[in-house]
């Protein structure tokens, strides 16, 4: 049980940064696996989806507007979402420049995929080098390489390789408003957390017992000191790409063991530092151009839904146990 409670306390913070993945035909899938029972990872059980699986969240539950703002409950779900997509393509704009995002964006987030990937394949092959650990780390993030790391099968060499992308598309932004701390696991107690569609905030609470008492223009003070604490925001990149998926054993390339090709969408999910408080998003502006100066780098911290299903799956599990 503290086990649990201790990976939701990180999944709380990846929750904001974590749908439709189509796969294509012109692909194929060849598998000889050993069926004798070992104590360690298994091929099989690496995380990294073939063209032939499902995506891992068919139809994600995106969360209703609040009764303070339940009317917006009333427009199409469609709708809600090219909302919540505008307002974080428009946080995106002003805070890193109008030429940026979203076409320049697209254009690094595609070469930082395959970099990631090639980059990602080599530290699979060599899992307990701390030097390529580190460079890996550059990109992706921390529990996305700690998750992959820890399912290597010993027996085997696993190489990933994206040798052709045909499109690049923007899904949907994640937006985290307020202070780090509302979304840890005691940051009920001086928090409330608002959800809507891609948007979360940690707001704080009012400071008079009734809310009631509380007048419209204290309500919104209250929602601007809040978003002022701290700003995050995950963008979705679906990349339409050619994807090779080889793994042989150890120290022989001739010894295929899974072999997976074809072309299918990459859903990467790319995300900022917390910033806090939010203006640190931005260093400064340019004294000619008035554009945005930011001295941070975007770091892909999901692929394929992999952390976020696993993140969901471990409230779920939770909720059950605190039902029982």
């Amino acid at each position: 049980m503290s086990n649990l409670k201790n990976a939701l306390v990180k999944c709380a913070f990846r929750r904001s940064l974590f749908n439709n993945r189509q796969c294509r035909q012109l692909s194929y899938t060849r598998s000889c696996f050993n069926e004798q029972q070992k104590n360690f990872n298994k091929i099989q059980d690496f995380p990294w989806l073939l063209n032939k699986d499902q995506p891992r969240i068919t139809k994600y539950p995106y969360e209703q507007a609040t009764q303070d703002w339940g009317f917006l409950n009333i427009l199409p779900i469609g709708l809600q979402r090219a909302i919540g997509k505008w307002l974080g393509t428009r946080v995106l704009q002003l805070n890193t420049g109008f030429d940026n995002f979203p076409d320049q964006f697209l254009v690094g987030a595609s070469l930082a995929s395959r970099q990631a990937i090639s980059l990602l394949s080599d530290q699979l092959k060599h899992p307990d080098d701390k030097s390529k650990r580190a460079e890996l780390q550059h990109i992706l993030g921390p529990d996305l390489v700690d998750r992959f790391l820890k399912a290597v099968p010993p027996d085997v060499d696993i190489n990933i390789d994206i040798p052709q992308i045909y499109d690049v598309n923007l899904g949907d932004i994640w937006i985290t408003l307020g202070n780090p701390s509302a979304f840890s696991l005691n940051g009920h107690r001086q928090y409330e957390i608002l959800r809507w569609m891609t948007v979360q905030i940690g707001l704080q609470k009012a400071k008079s017992v009734d809310k009631d008492e509380e007048t419209f223009q204290e309500y919104r003070e209250r929602i601007s000191r809040s978003i002022m604490e701290g700003v995050q925001v995950g963008v979705d990149v679906l990349i339409d790409a050619d994807i090779i998926y080889k793994a042989n054993k150890k120290d022989n390339d001739d010894d295929i063991v899974l072999y997976d090709e074809g072309r299918r969408t990459l859903r990467m999910r790319f995300a900022t530092p917390y910033f806090s408080p939010a203006n640190k998003m931005v260093s400064g502006r340019d004294p000619e151009t008035g554009d945005p100066i930011n001295n941070w780098n975007w770091r892909l911290v999901d692929i394929d839904q992999l952390l976020e299903k696993e993140s969901m799956d471990a409230a779920t599990s939770m909720n059950s146990t605190d039902e029982e």
